[in-house]
């Protein structure tokens, strides 16, 4: 999933930096002219087509890690042209030690820490947005939509050609982009930069310099590219028909145990130049990865991100400060007015969204509505099946945003959902300004005032209102900044956006302190200093605390960390004595939780990372903590082991695995109980269209047990249509009714672009 690629710049080094005036602090914009040229190009990465001996190459790339500014310890040359449809771009890089270049097989949009080249365009020279390719030296692909305020997009997919060929002097890469598959305004002078990643050498260089301070890829530096002119965006409409199949056996309860078979479809459509419709209708998300379990334990709900691709992509037109939309509400699991669920979604009808700039002006439109379902659920004390009925919802949210002064924006976000009557929160709706406001290169302001109007809210006025304010200056030497956040008792949006903590000022400030030192063995060190606090809005005490934490990157880039923590939790009585574990019964005397006192929870965290860039790396943390648990109305120690092993093996496989071990004691050492959560991913790729996928994740305490597994094998056409079929479990013990058992499905879907 791409949920994770928004950090692949940060971690990996994929920093391309861009420039406006100046690219960044005393360096100048560099700029390139491209032809027009009317050739045929297979993309096989050997760039051994006449036209490319034709084409002046840009040089002279430069570091941005390990060592900013310096020429880059491999020379790199690239090429562009341009016809009626596409931009060509190739790619020599040049390598000392050619049987050292690293070069992964994975899956579309996967960050395979690989030797890589990369591509920033802005097409529309806005200097706030823009698209990012890359390609590896296996030639799989990477691409994202950038913003200056948000970073990388990673759930953008487009259509565009690329390869590329390892050689004797290094590797090769072609990269074809058609004019159809991004948007531009025609005659615009374009952004460019133009990137290179040495894995083995930690080693990212870049045409145009991007500082270490930028981190990541800003439109607002880019390079200019002068020469495009006369061409089209074209209509790029794209429709991806789809059918399925699946088959559900073992279930709990025999009548959940069926046979489906089920067609829908997707559409998008380029409207404008930078504008585009999104459609599906009756969509399906068997492929979509499982939830990773999550063992916190917490009086507020968890959260679990978005992992469906319709959703997910153009998902950064609706951030706002405030989580007021949160799409896993849209065909979220059918849950009666008891909490009880049978655990299948309530099927999505048909969604439509609307995104994209049209000068000053970003826009958001989404409205999609689900279908009203006759479901059963499990009395917990009973088993007896109890039939419940959740009537049809419609969403829909708008988003407007105004591009103010030079990277500023002031905004308004309006969220609504309507159910029919007899369900729970059946009409909700917020409504929200905005303001984001950028001053220099190190001071940003992000503030939000929202209001709610439900049905189920108790109090009105201020009690309906959220506010949520964080000011923020970055240097390369020094962060600090503040936070704020209001929710009245009155304020509820838990059936369209992610807001559990509500009744509550919150409050927060920090200082951090990050000298780049590059002298014996450190890279560079963070020392940081928190405190955060949160009353009720009658003024009570809920949770305060201070940290302290040290953070040393080595130049083997390894990472070290000690982090303190003093905090202080009020706990007001969740639990009953009946949920107490036998042989104890939840008195003062074994550790249970009386109402309404402030509990003291000191926590010490140590952590080791090695460098994300080889073969094989891992994390490990150990946390000694004492701990209020609110589920188990519990109050004593933890210890917390908790190890992320991580292989690429043999250039085709990667394994991931994680461990989590609470073991929990009593104040007088008495052990209270372990729990554990394993995780094991396996990814296969056969080859670049070829992969295979399973997730396997088991977790226990003294309440339960759950195991499930999550795989597919899928043959790629495209990046957004496949063959898969693939295979899912889940049991519980004791057995629940949300349990899957075992559930075999196909889909087949085709993309036709226009």
């Amino acid at each position: 999933m791409k949920a994770r690629a928004a950090c692949l710049v940060v971690l990996s080094g994929l920093a391309l930096g861009v420039g406006s005036a100046r690219a960044s602090e005393g360096q100048p914009t560099r700029t390139a002219q491209v032809r027009r040229i009317e050739a045929k190009i297979k993309v096989d990465g050997r760039l051994d087509e006449p036209v490319w001996s034709q084409l002046p190459p840009l040089g002279e790339f430069v570091q941005t890690t390990p060592s900013e500014g310096a020429p880059a310890s491999e020379p790199t040359e690239a090429f562009l042209f341009y016809d009626n449809d596409k931009i060509y771009f190739g790619f020599k890089c040049y390598d000392s030690e050619p049987d050292k270049i690293v070069a992964r097989y994975d899956t579309h949009d996967a960050r395979t820490y690989s030797d890589s080249i990369n591509i920033f365009l802005d097409p529309f020279g806005d200097r706030r947005t823009g698209y990012f390719f890359s390609v590896n030296a296996r030639g799989v692909q990477f691409d994202s939509l950038l913003t200056e305020a948000s970073g990388m997009d990673g759930t953008w997919d487009g259509i565009w050609e690329s390869a590329a060929r390892i050689e004797s002097w290094g590797w090769s890469a072609e990269v074809a982009i058609p004019f159809k598959s991004i948007r531009f305004h025609p005659g615009q002078t374009w952004g460019i930069n133009l990137g290179r990643d040495i894995v083995r050498k930690n080693e990212n260089d870049n045409w145009q310099l991007v500082t270490r301070f930028d981190g990541f890829f800003r439109p607002s530096k880019a390079g200019l590219l002068e020469g495009i002119a006369n061409v089209e965006p074209g209509r790029n409409i794209e429709l991806i028909p789809y059918f399925s199949s699946r088959v559900r056996r073992g279930a709990p309860h025999p009548l959940d145990n069926s046979e489906k078979y089920e067609g829908g479809g997707d559409l998008r459509w380029g409207l404008l130049p930078n504008a585009t419709l999104n459609a599906t209708i009756n969509p399906d998300f068997a492929d979509t990865e499982a939830d990773e379990i999550n063992i916190t334990v917490s009086r507020f709900e968890l959260f679990f991100p978005e992992k469906r691709a319709f959703f997910n992509e153009g998902a950064n037109f609706f951030a706002t400060p405030l989580n007021l939309f949160f799409t896993r509400r849209v065909g979220a699991r059918l849950t009666d007015q008891n909490g009880l669920t049978n655990g299948a979604p309530q099927r999505i009808l048909f969604g439509a969204k609307l995104t994209g700039k049209v000068g000053a002006w970003s826009l958001g439109l989404l409205d999609a509505r689900t279908q009203a379902t006759h479901f059963t659920v499990s009395d917990p004390n009973t088993g007896a099946r109890i039939n419940e009925f959740a009537p049809a919802a419609n969403f829909f949210v708008l988003r407007l945003q105004r591009d103010i002064a030079k990277n500023s924006a002031l905004g308004f976000l309006s969220v609504n959902r309507d159910q029919g009557r007899g369900a729970v929160g059946s009409r909700q709706r917020v409504n929200a300004v905005d303001l984001n406001v950028v001053a220099g290169p190190h001071l940003t302001w992000n503030s939000q005032v929202a209001y709610n109007q439900n049905e189920t809210a108790a109090r009105g006025g201020i009690h309906r209102m959220g506010t949520g304010s964080i000011f923020d200056y970055n240097s390369d030497r020094w962060e600090m900044g503040t936070f704020y956040k209001y929710l009245g008792r009155g304020f509820d949006v838990s059936a369209i956006g992610f807001e559990p903590e509500t009744d509550r000022h919150a409050a927060a400030a920090w200082v951090t302190y990050k000298p780049f030192l590059n002298r014996h063995g450190i890279r560079q060190v963070f020392y940081h200093l928190n405190y955060d606090m949160s009353l009720d809005t009658e003024g009570r005490l809920q949770d305060s605390g201070a940290d302290a934490e040290l953070r040393v990157q080595l130049k083997n880039f390894w990472n070290l960390k000690a982090r303190y923590s003093y905090d202080r939790t009020r706990f007001n009585k969740f639990t009953t004595a009946a949920n107490c574990p036998a042989p104890h019964n939840c008195t003062p005397a074994f550790g249970a939780l009386t109402d309404t006192r402030v509990y003291v929870v000191p926590k010490l965290v140590l952590y080791l990372q090695t460098n994300e860039n080889r073969a094989v790396f891992f994390n490990y943390t150990f946390t000694t903590r004492k701990v209020a648990q609110f589920r188990e109305n519990f109050y004593g120690r933890e210890l917390v082991h908790q190890l992320n092993l991580n292989a690429r093996l043999f250039g085709r496989t990667r394994m991931q695995f994680s461990g989590i071990i609470h073991r929990e004691f009593l104040l007088n050492h008495t052990p209270f109980q372990d729990r554990r959560l394993f995780i094991t991913r396996i990814n296969q790729q056969f080859t670049t269209k070829l992969r295979a996928r399973v997730l396997a994740q088991v977790s226990n305490d003294r309440r339960s047990q759950t195991f499930n597994v999550n795989s597919i094998v899928a043959y790629d056409f495209t990046a957004r249509s496949a063959f898969i079929v693939g295979y899912n479990y889940q049991r519980g013990s004791p057995v629940l009714a949300s349990d899957l058992g075992n559930e075999f499905f196909a889909k087949f879907s085709y993309l036709f672009h226009f």
